[in-house]
């Protein structure tokens, strides 16, 4: 008979975001746009909608350089995440909403990292039918 010391783990538990840990992380980088994206207590059960929101205050702010540079870190921390949740939250609502304009969407391809590029312009080609320049690939 074996012992359970003698059994090979197999499986590596991964921690998962919910959705008020995606707000709460949205809102720890960005504290000034609170009231904007989630101004009361049943948004933080409400990611996608948060971040949908937060998608066109991208938009909106797409000419502050400062801004945009830290949307750019923001993005490219949520692409190595993990979690289903993290996905749909960055592919859905983040990325779907920025890549619904394209001059936004080229702008910030330019500056996040390959990883998070590759992801951008699969949301534009599955949701908007534009292919990347052969300069952004």
């Amino acid at each position: 008979m074996s012992s359970d010391k003698d059994r090979e783990v197999n499986f590596v538990l991964v921690r998962t975001m919910k959705d008020r840990e995606l707000v709460c992380l949205l809102l720890d980088r960005f504290p000034n746009i609170r009231d904007l994206v989630c101004p009361d207590e049943d948004c933080f059960e409400l990611a996608t909608i948060v971040y949908d929101s937060f998608a066109r205050i991208v938009i909106q702010r797409s000419g502050d350089p400062g801004f945009i540079q830290s949307v750019v870190w923001f993005i490219d921390e949520l692409a190595e995440g993990k979690g289903p949740l993290i996905y749909e939250v960055l592919m859905s609502s983040l990325l779907e909403g920025i890549a619904e304009n394209e001059q936004v969407a080229r702008m910030i391809s330019r500056k996040i990292n390959p990883d998070s590029r590759s992801l951008l312009h699969e949301v534009e080609s599955k949701f908007y039918g534009r292919t990347p320049s052969a300069e952004e690939t």
